[in-house]
């Protein structure tokens, strides 16, 4: 009866664990702003996903299987806002005084960015698409999404501690640029793959 959970589990796990905007932002945040600021973004993606999917399963379905031009315009959404995001990363301050007054993502920021998330929409046509069955799709699809939330609590807190842990074994300003910048590339690079597949 429950032979199509092992699949779909796996691939929240893998889709959760792997780079893409989510875990590069909590990434960068706790490295630039250590590991206290990154729990909004946990609190953001873990709410907004998981209603993100629900949402798509349960209403926006039908309408995105007859009207193709929705994801495109989607896509070009989802790349000014990642654009907007790089940049905010690339340019995060050096200096504690700084900090204070440029503020990473916010909850009602991070759970806004799931609609513009083009690994978020891709992982939850996935779902939709390969790994809930028709026959039980309304429980599997309430599956998903518990199991997504789950998986999005401890991902992105494992990237974010992550971060945290890099800016202690970089001392210098010229490697936290370094990384920053380094992160803002990854970010646009992971959009970038999402976009042109």
């Amino acid at each position: 009866m429950f032979e199509w959970f092992l699949p779909l589990f796996l691939f929240i796990v893998v889709a959760g664990f792997t780079p893409g905007p989510n875990n590069i932002i909590a990434m960068g945040i706790g490295f630039n702003w250590g590991f206290k600021r990154v729990i909004p973004h946990i609190l953001g993606v873990t709410v907004g996903f998981p209603i993100m999917l629900l949402l798509i399963g349960f209403v926006l379905k039908p309408i995105l299987e007859q009207h193709h031009s929705i994801l495109l315009t989607l896509k070009y959404l989802s790349s000014a806002y990642i654009l907007y995001l790089a940049y905010k990363i690339a340019t995060a301050p050096l200096n504690v005084d700084e900090q204070e007054y440029k503020k990473p993502i916010t909850f009602f920021e991070s759970v806004a960015f799931q609609w513009i998330n083009p690994k978020g929409w891709a992982g939850a046509l996935a779902t939709i698409t390969l790994y809930i069955p028709q026959s039980q799709f309304s429980f599997g699809l309430i599956v998903a999404a518990v199991c997504s939330a789950i998986t999005i609590v401890f991902a992105i807190a494992l990237w974010g501690y992550m971060g945290k842990k890099i800016k202690l074994m970089l001392s210098q300003e010229s490697h936290i640029k370094l990384f920053n910048y380094t992160m803002a590339l990854l970010l646009l690079f992971s959009v970038l793959m999402m976009v042109l597949n």
